[in-house]
C-alpha cells in the first residue's frame, strides 16, 4: 500500500498543496458531472424503452391485422356452400368436374387472389375423385408425406406453416364436410408477408418473429456492426437467455391471434451516445476549475511553503555537515516555532554526531589496529621466508605449503595498516585461511567455491569472510558426527544480487538453536567477532549492509555478507 502512493509523498509540499486545492474543487464538479451524464442515459433509455414498445405495439398491431385478414379469407372461403358441395360429393362424368372447376374453384379463387394480391396461390387438396387442375386443385395424398398432415385433418381451426430456410409461409385450413377430407392451403409470399418490418426504422435495429412453438420465422437485421454471435436463436427461449444487455435494448411481444412473438434489438451505444454530448460541458467546467484553483492555489502555497523552502535547504546544508542554520523568522505560527526549535536542535545534533558517530567509529578502528600492532611483520615475514626456503631445501612440501599460506594470510590481514582492501585480497585471505585449517584440524572437511571474478576490483574492508570461515569451522564443522558417508561440507559463494555483492558461507555443521541465532549480532553474544564485523560493514558503508544469518539446528548455518558494488 506504501509503494501505491510513494509518488505523492516524493512531491514538495508546495506541489501537495496544489494538488490540494485541484482536488477539492474537482471533486464537486465530477460529481455533478457524472450524476448528470447517468442520469441523461437514464431518461434517454427510458425514453426509448418507450419509443420501442410503441413501435412493437404498431408492429403486433400491424402483425394481428395481417394474420385476422388471412384467416378470415379462408375461413370465408372454406365455409362457403358451394365450394362445400363441390368436395363433399363423388363426380360421376367429367363435365361436372369441369363445371365445379369453373364455376366454382377457378371463379372463387381467383376472385378473392384478384381482391388481395398479398395471397399468391389458393390450393385445395381434395380426397374426392376430382382431378387435379393447376395450382387450384390437387390430391389430397400429396400432403401424406409432411409431418403437418395429421394435423391439417384433424385441426378445427386455420393454422400457419411458416419456414424460413425455404422462405415458404402457408396458411392451412380442413373444410367442414360430411363424406370427405378436404384441405384448403393460402400459399402468402414471404417477402412480402414481412416486407414491412424491414423498415421500422431509419438507423440500425434486429427482429426476429417466432411462432406459438416458439421457431423461428422470419429475422432481419440491419446493424452495421456485427455483434459477434447470433442475435436470434432457432428457439425463442435460447434467444431471450441470450446476455445482450450490455450492448443492445431487447424488447418482445406476443399480443396476437396466433400467439406470435416479435423481439427487437437496438443498440445500446446508439441511445447513450447522445449523453456523449455533456462531455465538453463537463470538460469545460473542469478546465475552469483547474484555471482558478491553480492560481489560488499557486499563491497559497507559495505563502505557505516558501519559509519551509528555506528550512528544508538549511536541513540538507546540516546533511553535509554544515551546520550553521541561516533560516529565521520573527513570526509567532507553528513554522516559525519550527524553525527557531530546529536553530537550537542544530547545535545539539552537531555534538551528538561528535560523540556518537566519530568516537565509535574511531572505537572500531582502534580495534583492528590492535589486532594488526600485536604482529611485527617485517619479523614474521623473514620468518616464514626462512621456514619455506629450508622446507624446500629439505624436500618438505607440506611445511612449504602452509609456510606459504600463513604468508598470504597475513599479509593480506595486515593489508599494510590500511582499512579498506579489495574483493580479491579479501578473498585471497579466506582461501589461505582455509588451507591452514585443513592442515591445522585432525577431523577432514570439503570446501567448495563458486565465485564472480568480476567482482574481484570491488572495493572492501579487511577480514569481513574470515571470521565467518571460521565459525562454519570451529562451531559447525567440528561439533557434527563425522562419518565416512557424510563429511563436513562448505561452500562459499560471491555473487552480484540485486545491485549488491552477496559473499555467502554455508556449512552442514550442527547449525544452532533459536536463541543462539536470535543473539549472534547482539551484544548478548558470547563473542564479539561476528557482530564487530557486522558493525564495521554498517559503519562504513551504511545501516542497510552487513551480516544475516539463518541456520537449522541439526542441520547447518548459513552467513550471508551484504556489500555495495564499488570498483576502486
Amino acid at each position: 500500500m506504501r509503494s501505491q502512493y510513494s509518488w505523492y509523498q516524493n512531491l514538495k509540499f508546495r506541489n501537495k498543496i496544489l494538488i490540494l486545492c485541484f482536488t477539492l474543487s474537482l471533486i464537486p464538479v465530477i460529481i455533478l458531472g457524472i450524476f448528470c451524464t447517468v442520469q441523461s442515459r437514464k431518461q434517454l433509455v427510458s425514453h426509448e424503452k418507450v419509443y420501442i414498445s410503441n413501435i412493437l405495439e404498431q408492429t403486433n398491431s400491424t402483425l394481428n391485422h395481417y394474420l385476422s385478414l388471412q384467416e378470415s379469407i379462408i375461413t370465408t372461403l372454406a365455409w362457403d356452400e358451394a365450394i362445400q358441395q363441390a368436395v363433399d360429393m363423388e363426380y360421376k362424368n367429367n363435365y361436372d368436374m369441369f363445371l365445379a372447376n369453373r364455376e366454382t374453384f377457378d371463379s372463387k379463387f381467383l376472385l378473392i387472389q384478384a381482391m388481395h394480391p398479398e395471397i399468391e396461390s389458393i390450393t385445395l387438396y381434395t380426397s374426392t375423385n376430382l382431378y387435379p387442375h393447376g395450382t387450384t386443385l390437387k390430391p389430397l395424398s400429396e400432403l401424406e408425406e409432411y409431418e403437418w398432415y395429421s394435423q391439417a385433418i384433424s385441426a378445427q381451426k386455420p393454422f400457419f406453416l411458416c419456414d424460413n430456410t425455404l422462405k415458404q409461409l402457408k396458411l392451412v385450413y380442413l373444410i367442414p364436410c360430411h363424406f370427405y377430407k378436404n384441405v384448403m392451403i393460402l400459399s402468402l409470399p414471404y417477402d412480402t408477408a414481412f416486407a414491412d418490418y424491414k423498415t421500422l426504422f431509419e438507423d440500425d435495429y434486429a427482429l426476429g418473429i417466432y411462432d406459438a412453438g416458439g421457431e423461428l420465422i422470419f429475422d432481419y437485421s440491419s446493424l452495421s456492426k456485427d455483434p459477434g454471435y447470433h442475435l436470434f436463436e432457432n428457439s425463442l427461449q435460447e434467444t431471450m437467455m441470450l446476455n445482450v444487455g450490455e450492448k443492445f435494448f431487447r424488447q418482445s411481444i406476443n399480443k396476437n391471434v396466433y400467439g406470435w412473438t416479435i423481439v427487437i434489438y437496438r443498440p445500446l451505444e446508439y441511445v447513450t451516445g447522445s449523453a456523449n454530448s455533456f462531455l465538453p460541458v463537463i470538460l469545460g467546467m473542469v478546465l475552469l476549475c483547474i484555471g482558478s484553483s491553480g492560481f489560488l492555489g499557486a499563491r497559497l502555497s507559495r505563502h505557505l511553503t516558501q519559509p519551509l523552502e528555506s528550512l528544508s535547504h538549511n536541513m540538507e546544508q546540516i546533511q553535509a555537515d554544515n551546520f550553521v542554520v541561516t533560516v529565521q523568522s520573527n513570526s509567532n505560527d507553528e513554522i516559525s516555532n519550527l524553525i527557531r526549535t530546529f536553530g537550537q536542535m542544530a547545535g545539539r545534533l552537531e555534538n551528538t554526531i561528535a560523540e556518537l558517530y566519530v568516537n565509535k567509529l574511531a572505537k572500531q578502528e582502534y580495534r583492528l589496529q590492535m589486532l594488526q600492532s600485536q604482529i611485527n611483520p617485517h619479523f614474521l615475514y623473514n620468518c616464514l621466508s626462512m621456514i619455506n626456503g629450508k622446507a624446500i631445501r629439505a624436500e618438505q612440501p607440506e611445511i612449504s605449503n602452509i609456510a606459504l599460506q600463513l604468508s598470504t594470510f597475513y599479509r593480506t590481514t595486515l593489508n599494510k595498516g590500511h582499512n579498506t582492501t579489495t574483493i580479491a585480497d579479501e578473498w585471497r585471505n579466506t582461501v589461505s585461511y582455509i588451507e591452514i585449517q585443513k592442515m591445522l584440524h585432525s577431523f577432514s572437511f570439503e570446501v567448495t567455491y563458486d565465485v564472480d571474478e568480476s567482482l574481484f576490483p570491488c572495493k572492501a574492508i579487511t577480514l569481513i569472510v574470515q571470521p565467518l570461515v571460521e565459525n562454519a569451522i570451529l562451531h559447525g564443522i567440528s561439533h557434527r558426527d563425522n562419518t565416512e558417508d557424510t563429511v563436513g561440507e562448505i561452500h562459499i559463494s560471491l555473487r552480484e544480487v540485486e545491485n549488491c555483492i552477496k559473499i555467502c558461507v554455508e556449512d552442514n555443521g550442527c547449525g544452532m538453536d533459536e536463541k543462539t541465532l536470535r543473539n549472534i549480532l547482539t551484544v548478548e553474544t558470547n563473542g564479539y567477532g561476528i557482530r564487530n564485523v557486522d558493525q564495521r560493514i554498517k559503519l562504513f558503508f551504511g545501516n542497510e549492509y552487513g551480516i544475516a544469518y539463518s541456520s537449522t539446528l541439526g542441520v547447518g548455518t548459513a552467513a550471508a555478507i551484504t556489500l555495495p558494488v564499488i570498483f576502486t
